[in-house]
């Protein structure tokens, strides 16, 4: 009644402005959606051809290059015990490399996010002085292997059990040691504790745990200096409806809790991302008997080894024999 008593022009006024107010809330909203799924494709999938491939991810990083130019150095003298192998897993061809030794048991390397095998050749000289044959792979939409998106764990958490599988048919292994860096260590915790876990692994390292990956991520996040609300939450959604599954399944903190395998935990006091109080924590609540944690005082996540690198190595073999 209201409205059929202004004038004409008065009514018009107040339905254009109502379509604009209305346009631009849809519109507001929209980005707000948009933009979310966009940091989620930049930083949760393959971004073009030959993205997440078998270079350094971080070519401006001098620590990372140095990383990346020294595994590469140390494995060129094993050219001869190479075999390039190749699984099939979840509809994907995944790659990898094992180097054969003549031993039973291999040292599996779980890189993290945005990172090729090549990357993982850097922490290999302890398991090669253990005794240990090594088995470097690319995990999915990563390096050689197939795929477009980054599932932080969970999926590539069944490509770990089909390597596992593969390599002691196929090169008579008995038993695995898993070296899990960032999300690798998620990958190898939902493995181990999946119910179709083989039985094949005999202790896993973790280096740089974190409680869940969207944890983590809200630290990096917060970093780079973006602000939590709205954006980040929406991210989430943007994940489940990509890839199927939900970001908190990638929950080692959850893994942990029921591990009664050997853990070694590798940590650096100075990592902001995954936080020396929640490691602390992870390990108190683990109720593995043969259980231990090392702490670093330098050294970034991810980048502990290339800090102290004798200390590092000494750990992982004192870990290796322990009974």
């Amino acid at each position: 009644m209201i409205l059929t008593s202004l004038p004409t022009w008065a009514f018009w006024l107040i339905i254009g402005v109502s379509i604009f107010v209305g346009v631009s809330l849809l519109f507001g909203l929209w980005i707000i959606f948009e933009t979310a799924r966009r940091v989620y494709l930049h930083t949760l999938s393959k971004k073009h051809a030959g993205g997440w491939g078998r270079v350094c991810s971080a070519p401006n990083n001098p620590e990372q290059v140095k990383m990346w130019d020294d595994g590469l150095a140390y494995m060129a003298q094993f050219a001869k015990q190479k075999h390039d192998v190749q699984i099939e897993n979840d509809g994907l061809k995944l790659y990898g490399e094992f180097y054969d030794f003549g031993s039973k048991k291999t040292a599996l390397f779980l890189a993290g996010r945005c990172e090729c095998l090549i990357y993982s050749y850097f922490y290999a000289k302890p398991y090669k002085e253990s005794g240990y044959n090594l088995l470097f792979i690319d995990p999915r939409s990563h390096g050689l292997s197939e795929g477009k998106l980054s599932t932080v764990g969970i999926k590539e958490s069944t490509d770990v059990l089909a390597w596992m599988k593969y390599i002691a048919k196929e090169f008579n292994q008995e038993s695995f040691a898993l070296h899990c860096v960032c999300v690798g260590g998620a990958a190898g915790l939902l493995a181990i504790t999946n119910k179709d876990n083989p039985g094949l692994v005999e202790r896993i390292t973790i280096d740089g745990a974190f409680t869940n990956f969207k944890e983590s991520y809200r630290r990096h996040y917060v970093d780079l200096g973006h602000k939590i609300f709205p954006v980040f939450h929406l991210i989430w959604m943007w994940f489940r409806i990509y890839t199927g599954v939900s970001a908190m399944e990638s929950n080692p903190e959850k893994c942990l809790s029921t591990l009664e395998l050997p853990v070694l935990f590798i940590h650096s006091k100075n990592d902001k991302y995954s936080v020396p109080e929640n490691a602390e924590k992870m390990f108190n609540n683990c109720p593995s008997a043969k259980k231990q944690i090392v702490w670093f005082s330098e050294g970034t996540h991810s980048h502990i080894r290339n800090n102290a690198t004798e200390k590092y190595d000494q750990a992982i073999k004192d870990f290796l024999t322990l009974k």
